[in-house]
């Protein structure tokens, strides 16, 4: 039996309020809240992370994202207040009038239900400090269809808060690139799923001071679904040029001659160049969205098409891992992409645990390695890797390895050919040395 509380209600929130909490301080809650706090509202941040939010409150950085570093230093302390749940009670709320909720669900045990279990906790830390009523909830996170009103009727349930009339609620997912969060948060239109018009005007006079023009959709699932369609569909591009090189190696065919003369001049064609589809949004959100075909009784046997396009792109790993040779293998790049400091679900991962299962030494190279708690290698691999580094050159220089394998097109990988050149076989996933001899691309041959 779980037990009805509601809290005795109070005077609702001044309208004229500029207070902002935002609840989750990482790659997409700190961009919009120090970008919140630049426009000139008052912002207190949650993080459940106790040394990520010191970080913070002593105006360090936690990753790497252009802007972040000069906004953290011109607003914490002052518009922005990072702080852990511990620290935050009733009274620092009392003003609060939005609160921009970037935790989402972490399990999905597809096809059983998604666990919910974590924003029903985050509702409830927001219902004991008194919170939640009167004020304007928007999930910025990815949710299955249908989340944003399980999550309404669950409140209604346990507090007896009732969505539209106690507090407002929209899903406005974020659509953000690592690398540009901070431009893109000021530019891209925020797509909104209100559920009352009240929740809609809200978010329209907070998103109105962030940036970016308004786009009205008529329910929460609609934006559920807009959110989804995106990295969807970008998997799925990624993953038939991965299958179109893939079948061009097996072809003695030369795959970006091939993309190239198909794209040319031929407006219907946008055909992807291939490489190593992976990462935290691109891997997830495929699956995420395979809860919504749960009801198209036709297809219950047969998996959607970006389903299909998210288990093609897992062939990549034993595809390169059957082209290493030798004991001994560098893996060269630990980002899900280049430039970025994240290595979260990125490809390197299963195919280093390939390499190691397959009896092969593995050394690695990355420059972003070790940077912060994005870019600490994984547990599952972290206590059998021979050798870690961060400088190619050096590495190659010193040492000489059966396989390279080339997994990220790192700014740092480029104009090495000499230092290849000393190397046994060389596995080029993104084809930057097309001209290597010995070299073995993606759908190029040396």
């Amino acid at each position: 039996m779980v037990e009805i509380v509601k809290k005795e209600s109070h005077a609702a929130v001044d309208s004229m309020s500029t207070e902002v909490l935002v609840v989750g301080l990482g790659r997409i809650g700190l961009p919009v809240a120090l970008i919140a706090a630049e426009s000139g509202l008052t912002v207190r941040g949650i993080d459940v992370d106790s040394e990520h939010v010191a970080a913070l409150v002593e105006r360090r950085a936690p990753f790497d994202e252009p802007g972040l570093a000069q906004l953290l230093e011109a607003h914490s302390g002052s518009t922005f207040l990072p702080a852990i749940w511990a620290d935050i009670n009733a009274a620092d709320l009392r003003r609060v009038r939005w609160i921009v909720l970037t935790i989402g669900v972490h399990e999905f045990p597809y096809p059983a239900p998604a666990d919910m279990s974590l924003l029903h906790r985050i509702a409830a830390e927001l219902v004991d400090r008194d919170a939640l009523e009167g004020r304007t909830l928007i999930l910025r996170t990815t949710l299955p269809v249908g989340a944003s009103r399980l999550l309404a009727e669950h409140i209604a349930y346990v507090h007896d808060l009732e969505v539209g009339k106690d507090y407002n609620l929209a899903f406005v997912p974020e659509r953000l690139v690592e690398g540009q969060a901070i431009t893109e948060e000021r530019n891209l239109p925020k797509i909104v799923g209100p559920f009352s018009p009240d929740a809609l005007s809200e978010v329209t006079e907070l998103f109105g001071r962030i940036g970016g023009r308004i786009i009205s959709l008529k329910s929460p699932e609609e934006a559920e679904f807009v959110k989804l369609i995106d990295n969807a569909w970008r998997h799925t591009r990624f993953a038939f040029a991965n299958d179109v090189a893939m079948a061009a190696s097996a072809n003695g065919v030369d795959v970006l001659d091939i993309i190239e003369a198909a794209n040319a001049d031929y407006g219907r064609n946008a055909i992807a160049m291939p490489g190593p589809v992976s990462g935290y949004c691109l891997s997830k959100d495929p699956i995420i969205f395979e809860y919504a075909m749960q009801d198209v009784e036709e297809r219950i046997d047969q998996p959607s098409v970006w389903m299909t396009a998210l288990r093609s792109s897992k062939k990549l790993v034993p595809w390169t891992a059957n082209r290493c040779v030798g004991p001994r293998i560098l893996v060269a790049g630990l980002t899900f992409k280049e430039n970025i400091d994240d290595m979260r679900i990125a490809f390197s991962e299963p195919l280093i645990e390939t390499l190691l299962e397959a009896g092969h030494s593995v050394d690695v190279c990355d420059p972003y390695l070790g940077r912060n708690a994005y870019t600490r290698l994984w547990p599952s691999v972290a206590d059998r890797i021979e050798v870690k580094g961060t400088d190619l050159d050096a590495m190659l220089s010193s040492m000489r390895y059966d396989t390279v394998v080339l997994a990220v097109r790192h700014d740092e990988f480029r104009g090495l050919e000499a230092q290849l050149a000393g190397q046994g076989r060389v596995v080029d996933l993104w084809n930057l040395y097309r001209g290597l001899e010995g070299r073995i691309g993606l759908g190029t041959q040396g």
